[in-house]
């Protein structure tokens, strides 16, 4: 039986001090290993990710100014750089809670203190590397999205006695919501936790509540999984996702606080605690969590120029304007040549001014504001419109006001969340229900233009139909009913010829621009398998 080595493995080894790359790289060396590169710090260690395929990274958590380990799994990920048969595994002197709760969130494959020993080492990267042997066919899959294989792989491993079973039903489980098929996800997953209460399973249980929309439900099962394992943060993320989905705002924050209190490094949970914050009126709270948000942003792939306009709107709010201009400039500065970041700031800027009482600046800006939009369309969020639409209102620009709120409408016509915050605008300034007739006819226009083309589908009228619905998704590129109707008119076409790669890309970029919508999980899940049964063709 051959000896235990390294030898074909691919190794890159990320820290910050040359005397620890030294170390790890001695070790992996004693067992075979020869082909190994380094980096020194985060920022570097994507880029070498970016450049080839490795068996094994060995990544420090911390790594000096820039990303820390956290944040080079989180962009590796968020990139694609690391396919299932990569082994990552964290590697650090830390040992609080925060740092490694937050470490774990991203799922490293392995995670090894220091001080780092060769048997240490041997043992883990050992037990690591044998499993993603055994999962290899099934990594190769997943990272295809070829998710139903997966399903079926799964199940032909469990039936030969795969010592993996309980990670291979859990795999399962996952692919399962993913291509909507939440009866069987159900199914799977309360047989589980009729032999054993454990936690994978109560939170899949969770999720296919939710995206029944079986909100009720739903927080009763992620409260189970939290008071069985309190440090199970995702289930907090999903308890406050339900409990906002029930109108219990207040109660969602409160579980968010939770979470960030055991995680706190996770920015897309300090941006939904500000958001929920701002709308319970508990603008101290949504300040701490935008500047928060901003911090842990600021060397992460997921960062954006908003949470920098929200921060601004915030301190506006909370009478501190003259701190607002300052993060206007940072604006400026931290996202340089980007005219997402421009249009962000401009907005923000006559915000500002306003607050100042300097109406002439705030003109201006606004001025440039509806100028950037206007030459650009597809950066205005439903959030910049909605403050664009403010501002022209502030203004007396009514006209273009209604227009900024048609689009956004146009684009979010089935998002209530959404619809509300723009009622509650015009209510302010007293055109209430000016706003609501005029979100009534857009909604209608809407609703007769997928019925047009659906009745064309049924009737047979494909390439019709797929006129009407590409034509309007140019004019709507964010409404996800639409891009879905569009993608779903190309599948059908698709089905009756011969697919094309062209067709395919066309129908996956509708699929990609509806966005992603809980309300539309389901059909997106089901429309992506549709085109990779078609891509089988070609």
């Amino acid at each position: 039986m051959a000896l235990w080595n390294l030898a074909k493995k691919k190794i890159l080894i990320v820290d910050d001090f040359p005397e620890m790359r030294s170390l790890l790289r001695s070790m992996v060396t004693a067992y075979g290993a020869t082909d190994i590169e380094q980096a020194v710090n985060g920022e570097e260690a994507v880029r070498v990710m970016a450049s080839g395929r490795f068996d094994i990274v060995l990544c420090d958590y911390n790594l000096g100014d820039g990303k820390d380990g956290q944040q080079v799994l989180e962009e590796a990920k968020y990139r694609g750089l690391l396919p299932g048969s990569t082994c990552f595994v964290m590697v650090t002197a830390e040992s609080t809670s925060q740092m490694v709760m937050g470490a774990l969130e991203y799922q490293p494959d392995g995670y090894i203190s220091k001080p780092v020993t060769k048997v240490v080492l041997q043992a883990r990267l050992k037990k690591l590397l044998e499993k993603k042997d055994s999962f290899r066919e099934i990594s190769k899959l997943l990272d295809r999205k070829q998710y139903d294989k997966v399903a079926e792989l799964c199940d032909r491993y469990i039936e030969n006695g795969s010592k993996y079973r309980t990670e291979l039903l859990k795999i399962k489980s996952d692919v399962l919501i993913k291509t909507g098929a939440y009866d069987r996800a159900m199914e799977l997953c309360t047989g589980v936790v009729a032999e054993r209460e454990l936690a994978w399973a109560m939170f899949d249980i969770g999720r296919v509540r939710y995206h029944r929309q079986q909100y009720r439900q739903a927080v009763e099962s992620f409260s189970a999984i939290i008071a069985h394992n309190s440090a199970y943060v995702a289930a907090y993320d999903w308890l406050a996702r339900a409990q906002e989905r029930l109108g219990d705002s207040v109660s969602a924050q409160t579980t968010l606080v939770e979470a960030i209190g055991r995680s706190s490094k996770s920015l897309l949970r300090l941006r939904a605690l500000a958001d929920v914050a701002e709308k319970n009126e508990d603008y101290e709270v949504t300040e701490t969590a935008r500047r928060k948000a901003i911090r842990v942003g600021k060397a992460s792939v997921l960062r954006q120029p908003a949470d920098y306009r929200k921060l601004a709107k915030t301190l506006v709010r909370n009478n501190s304007a003259k701190d607002a201009l300052k993060v206007v400039e940072s604006i400026r500065y931290e996202f340089r040549d980007d005219p997402q970041a421009e249009l962000e700031a401009a907005t923000v800027h006559s915000h500002i001014y306003s607050a100042l009482g300097n109406d002439k600046a705030s003109g201006e800006m606004l001025e440039k504001a509806v100028e950037l939009a206007a030459g650009n369309p597809g950066l205005v969020s439903a959030d910049v419109g909605i403050d664009l639409a403010q501002a022209c209102l502030a203004h007396g620009r009514k006209a273009e006001a209604n227009d900024f709120i048609r689009s956004v409408v146009k684009n979010h016509h089935d998002n209530e969340d959404i619809l509300g915050r723009i009622t509650r605008l015009y209510g302010e300034v007293g055109e209430r229900q000016e706003v609501e007739a005029l979100i009534e006819n857009t909604r209608s226009e809407i609703v007769k233009i997928n019925n047009d083309g659906v009745k064309l589908l049924k009737d047979g009228k494909v390439q019709e139909s797929i006129e009407l619905f590409t034509r309007a998704a140019r004019g709507m590129p964010q409404n996800p009913i639409i891009n879905l109707n569009a993608a779903q008119s190309l599948i059908r076409k698709m089905k009756q010829s011969r697919p094309t790669s062209d067709s395919l890309d066309e129908a996956l970029s509708y699929i990609r621009a509806a966005g992603n919508s809980d309300a539309h999980q389901e059909r997106q899940s089901r429309l992506l398998a549709e085109c990779r049964e078609l891509s089988a063709c070609l």
